[in-house]
């Protein structure tokens, strides 16, 4: 009972430090859990270099989508904003930062399979 009133108090007296903990729970549950599932079946190191290919993978293709497909249509007159560039300019950074990040990955997992082939061998 003591700790559900602490961590009530805690986390509603400041959102900004609540979404940030929130945030970074959701990320290491989501992605701790694809690489827990990989790091069974693969181990340590093609697990993690699969999952880091995997999720910024993903993450290109959905902040392509966004910056496709971003919010747009008819604007009020009377209505300051942003102009449609504008409002792409962060998913365009986030589209060019997973991409970096999944060719690294990609260039990771190639070196570790030429690695193993030539201690196979």
């Amino acid at each position: 009972m003591f700790f559900r009133e602490f961590f009530r108090s805690l986390l509603s007296a400041n959102l900004f430090v609540t979404g940030i903990i929130l945030t970074l729970a959701a990320v290491a549950l989501f992605y701790g859990s694809i690489y827990l599932f990989n790091y069974t079946n693969l181990g340590k190191r093609l697990g993690f270099l699969v999952t880091g290919a995997a999720v910024f993978g993903w993450l290109s293709i959905t902040s392509m989508l966004f910056v496709v497909y971003a919010p747009r249509g008819p604007k009020p007159a009377d209505i300051e904003g942003l102009n449609a560039f504008e409002i792409r300019i962060i998913p365009i950074t986030y589209l060019l930062v997973s991409v970096v990040l999944f060719l690294a990955f990609l260039v990771a997992l190639h070196q570790y399979e030429e690695v193993q082939e030539k201690s196979s061998a």
